[in-house]
């Protein structure tokens, strides 16, 4: 639930203007009925309560359900009334939006206590920033989370178009040039823009786990694995031929297999054998859960043991050509997903990936 007190100077104290709101739908706005008409306009399914005294204010806040924030409109509350709301509701933001707003008015507001200081007239909608303030008071977790994701998705969009477009524009030129005449010098810079375009997937694939929910959905592993194997390697995969569909998103999914797929080949080359199966822990495994698990393993040089625990820190890598960043967005997806990862060594002697907590249909 959410309130707002609007403040404005009479007498001995200031109006406030109060927005009360039912459970999380109701506020109460103390002050100028117009401006309180048209906040609730602002606010929609929002319910509006106007009480046009600090007195009629407080006595609500007395005998009502208690108000989660304040609002000012015409000149900075004045300190006892702060005092006196701080005495009715400690806790309660105040939010201080005058008609004749000035830099030493929000200085004197927000020393007095004030949670946010708005100044309508440089606004192009006062009412609805001022709504958009009491929703961030009323619903902070989902406000933080739908800022966090617009931020993710706007750097996303950058990433991907501003580092992008150079990259296909050096890549063609590379390969233009090749036409042209044989430089070892060419094939190096082809392996440097092959390796930043890889990073800029990995970096998007980070900030997908970022900031976003998961629709978790029955997958079928079988086709997501064949989806995330690469087609330009030589590398051998053999796969179980049962295996079940798990509760996951297909997307990150896909990617996590992406990653572990690449991450092989890159350490093992191109005559590297990778297995995926379904493991009990009676098969050997090292994690301390009971639940059926997946492994991806292969017959590549493998991790030493000294460094298992640090394959999926970000910007670990122990190739050339590695981003550091491969593993690390695999712990993450893992993370995401609520389960569990180990690293260990596969009967051939090559890397084993193990991964528990999944949900099989």
């Amino acid at each position: 639930m959410s309130y707002i007190l609007k403040l404005s100077e009479v007498l001995l104290f200031p109006v406030l203007s109060v927005l009360t709101m039912e459970s999380r739908d109701l506020s109460l706005f103390i002050g100028q009925t117009e401006m309180g008409s048209q906040i609730e306009s602002a606010l929609g399914n929002h319910r509006l309560i106007i009480k046009e005294t600090t007195t009629a204010g407080v006595e609500y806040l007395v005998d009502e359900t208690e108000p989660n924030c304040v609002v000012t409109d015409h000149n900075p509350p004045a300190q006892d009334c702060f005092e006196l709301l701080d005495t009715v509701a400690p806790e309660m933001p105040v939010i201080v939006a005058p008609t004749d707003g000035s830099s030493s008015l929000a200085t004197r507001a927000l020393r007095a206590g004030a949670k946010t200081y708005l100044d309508p007239t440089t606004l192009e909608n006062g009412a609805a920033a001022i709504a958009a303030e009491i929703v961030g008071v009323e619903h902070p977790a989902e406000t933080s989370h739908d800022e966090a994701k617009a931020r993710i998705e706007e750097f996303s969009s950058l990433v991907s178009h501003e580092l992008r477009s150079p990259i296909q524009k050096a890549t063609s030129g590379i390969d233009l040039a090749k036409t042209q005449c044989e430089s070892r010098y060419l094939d190096e810079v082809s392996e440097t823009l092959d390796r930043m375009d890889e990073l800029i997937d990995n970096l998007l694939g980070l900030m997908d786990t970022e900031g976003n929910t998961i629709d978790m959905e029955p997958v079928d592993l079988s086709a997501v694995i064949e989806a995330a194997w690469p087609d330009d390697t030589a590398a051998t995969l053999d796969v179980d031929t049962e295996l079940p569909s798990i509760e996951a998103e297909r997307s990150r999914l896909q990617q996590l297999f992406e990653n572990l797929f690449r991450n092989a080949v890159e350490h093992g080359g191109e005559a590297i054998t990778v297995r995926v199966g379904v493991i009990e822990p009676a098969d050997g495994s090292t994690s301390s859960t009971e639940s059926i698990g997946l492994y991806i393993d292969d017959d590549g040089p493998g991790i030493e043991p000294d460094r298992r625990e640090t394959v999926f820190e970000y910007g670990y890598t122990n190739s050339e050509n590695g981003t550091g960043l491969g593993l690390a967005i695999v712990s993450e997806i893992v993370d995401t997903f609520g389960w569990e990862i180990t690293v260990t060594e596969s009967a051939r002697g090559g890397a084993r990936f193990e991964i528990y907590q999944l949900n099989m249909i």
